[in-house]
């Protein structure tokens, strides 16, 4: 499919960029000089640092530690799957089953509201009357404490047509978890759907802690063909990289949506500070590539570019080998290298971080853990798959 064929290319070119565009600091300067083009390398490969670190600082953070503790991941083993298994297995019961209405795919909030409070004595938990939904636990199998509060304190949707078929959508949500007094997670969720033929949505907005990065999404529609997406991760710090996107489509037609068909152009820009990384695909055309295209034909039909204020400092670009295409930074003095040179330390230096908790077999981790005979990991399976077909249904 050519979608899958060429995702692997598409996601290098946007690594190396990505590197490119988050070196820059807020430092206050208004005048910056024409940098040099081995001043650019260096900057790459300082990013390429810096990226590492910021998944190092999420890693390290309050909320993915206690995770891990959680779950008693260690070198790619989930040493508390039995422990986690008894708990969910437990949390289900207390539900009377836990699942979306197969008709509708409605989230029945009201059904599933009240406090449920974990007996340690009985292995049960105890529910009782409560409007939202909290859920307190312990936060590994050595507490002796419901030190973990979960909380889903709103949660509103609305009916829709897809397909001629009533659906339910989410419109908003509150959530946060709390670990004693430390607030780890934070959610909050609100989203507006036109009605009709089908709920295209015309204004979305998600803000997401996990202590310490805050991350935030919004989706606002420009026509009904057209839609605006702008992420920002606000990292320890101001270091924020701000990622914004235009799509469209050919038409509103979206019960009989195939992206191959109907998406048209993606356009897009990642910032932070004085460079940009711009972006665009012409979708209709790349789509209508043969197999085996040249380089040269998948260069016409999408560009990326690395630009520091007004000043263009490299572009990315397709390149044949016997091997089939590589990609290639040409930088602003018209000299050109493999873009593996930066992708390849990176991945080191980012399997370098990962291994302690994931593993030395890091990069097919989640695959092994889908395949693990454990129960609670087959559950984690199921989840995906539950969510997988619900996004199916849409």
């Amino acid at each position: 499919m050519m979608l899958n064929r060429f995702s692997k290319t598409l996601a290098g070119a946007g690594l190396v960029l990505a590197m490119a565009a988050c070196t820059s600091k807020k430092d206050g300067n208004i005048d910056n000089p024409p940098t040099t083009v081995a001043e650019d390398k260096a900057a790459i490969t300082a990013t390429s640092k810096e990226l590492v670190q910021g998944v190092k600082n999420l890693s390290d953070g309050q909320m993915v530690r206690s995770l891990f503790k959680t779950i008693g991941l260690e070198n790619g083993q989930i040493k508390n799957e039995v422990w986690m298994d008894d708990l969910t297995d437990a949390l289900d019961m207390a539900f009377l089953g836990f699942e979306l209405d197969p008709e509708t795919s409605r989230f029945d909030f009201s059904r599933y509201s009240g406090e449920y409070t974990w007996n340690a004595q009985t292995k049960k938990f105890v529910k009782t009357a409560a409007s939202d939904i909290t859920v307190k636990f312990p936060a590994d199998p050595a507490s002796a404490t419901n030190d973990y509060v979960f909380k889903i304190s709103e949660y509103k949707d609305g009916k829709y047509k897809v397909n001629m078929k009533d659906v339910y959508l989410p419109t908003a949500i509150k959530a946060n978890l709390k670990k004693g007094a430390d607030e780890l997670l934070t959610l909050t969720f609100n989203a507006e759907f036109s009605t009709g033929n089908f709920p295209i949505p015309s204004n979305i907005q998600l803000l997401l802690k996990l202590k310490p990065v805050d991350f935030a999404v919004k989706v606002t529609k420009l026509s009904d063909t057209q839609f605006d997406v702008a992420t920002r991760l606000l990292a320890v710090g101001d270091n924020a990289t701000a990622l914004n996107a235009k799509v469209t489509f050919k038409d509103n037609d979206y019960n009989n949506l195939d992206i191959e068909e109907d998406l048209i152009a993606v356009e897009g820009a990642l910032k932070q500070g004085n460079l940009t990384l711009k972006g665009a695909l012409d979708a209709k055309s790349y789509f209508l590539l043969p197999d085996g295209a040249s380089a040269d034909k998948f260069n016409t039909v999408f560009n990326l570019s690395a630009f520091s204020k007004d000043q263009e400092i490299g572009q990315l670009k397709l390149k044949d080998n016997n091997n089939g295409q590589e990609m290639v930074i040409f930088y602003k003095d018209k000299t050109s290298e493999k873009a593996s040179v930066y992708t390849e330390a990176f991945i080191k230096d980012l399997k370098a971080v990962l291994q302690p908790d994931f593993g030395t077999d890091v990069e097919n981790w989640f695959e092994r853990t889908a395949q693990s005979k454990g129960s609670f990991a087959k559950k984690i399976v199921n989840i995906k798959n539950k969510v997988s077909g619900w996004i199916g249904k849409k």
